[in-house]
């Protein structure tokens, strides 16, 4: 589980931003790779009415903090970078000669809209990328690891890549795989009592039967890690954000077909990244 790319993260000098390098950094060591920190200069930010405008900023107070809390963690295979630039824009490019960008949810402003803008501008800003981690304020780096990866499962090629970072992952740590598949059910699903066995729901047999066919594949090649399912008929960020609150990562896919198709950073995604408890990786497939 190697590479020469780098891991990049953005930082932004908030409480957020050292949760999100911490993660960062203990997943650059995971792949062995060198960690890149990057805090972006906004000059064009808007600042609130009222608001004084700040002092000239050079990043050497932020890439200090950074530096601090890479030295607590004992992490020093990293290199740590003030650009100038729109944030998202800037990591965004950054991201197409590394190997994963790594954000936090919140900050002082930073990085809110790569996450939580414009659906159109991220997707097609992400849609052949790397992967995406999203971590929250909410998670814990010196908590113990739960050993769980929970990845949603929709059955779609593009979202074979998502189950790949997941198992990846899951190798590595020697956490637990469990695969969701969550189904809405709409109206137009015939009344049970016309089936010939009532009893029988074919929504959770249908889907059970796409999360072994999905799973299976992947199961042969990490023979080593514990592999669980699970088939739901729920609403995607209710699952997904529920299933969060005892895993160490949440993986979806960038392109889905079913329940799953919004997680392309739609509703649905937006929904879960404000909602779950623990890192978030959005995973696209490298030729939507």
């Amino acid at each position: 589980m190697t590479s020469g790319l780098p891991v990049l993260v953005g930082i932004d000098g908030s409480r957020d931003g050292i949760i999100a390098l911490t993660w960062a950094a203990a997943y650059a060591g995971l792949r062995q790779a060198p960690l890149h920190a990057v805090y972006v200069v906004d000059e064009d930010r808007q600042l609130p009415v009222g608001t004084p405008p700040p002092g000239p900023d050079d990043g050497s107070e932020v890439l200090d903090d950074a530096g601090e809390a890479l030295d607590r963690i004992g992490f020093s295979a990293a290199t740590l970078e003030v650009r100038h630039g729109h944030p998202a824009q800037v990591l965004l490019d950054l991201s197409e000669s590394s190997q994963a960008l790594v954000v936090g949810r919140r900050g002082m402003g930073g990085f809110a809209e790569l996450v939580l803008g414009s659906t159109s501008q991220v997707c097609t800003a992400l849609a052949t990328k790397v992967p995406l981690i999203v971590v929250p304020d909410t998670w814990d780096p010196a908590a113990p690891a739960r050993g769980r990866v929970v990845v949603g499962v929709d059955g779609s090629v593009e979202g074979q890549e998502a189950v790949r970072f997941a198992f990846e992952l899951a190798s590595a740590t020697g956490a637990e795989l469990f695969g969701v598949h969550a189904i809405q059910l709409r109206e137009a699903w015939p009344d049970p009592s016309t089936w010939q066995d009532p009893a029988r729901q074919l929504w959770i047999q249908n889907a059970d039967e796409l999360l072994s066919e999905t799973l299976d594949g992947w199961t042969a090649k990490y023979p080593g890690t514990v592999v669980r399912q699970h088939a739901v008929t729920d609403h995607p960020v209710r699952v997904l954000a529920r299933e969060s609150q005892d895993a160490d990562l949440v993986v979806v896919g960038g392109v889905g077909r079913t329940a799953f198709s919004e997680l392309r950073m739609g509703s649905v995604a937006r929904g879960l990244l404000h909602h779950s408890h623990c890192p978030v990786a959005v995973v696209h497939h490298p030729d939507p």
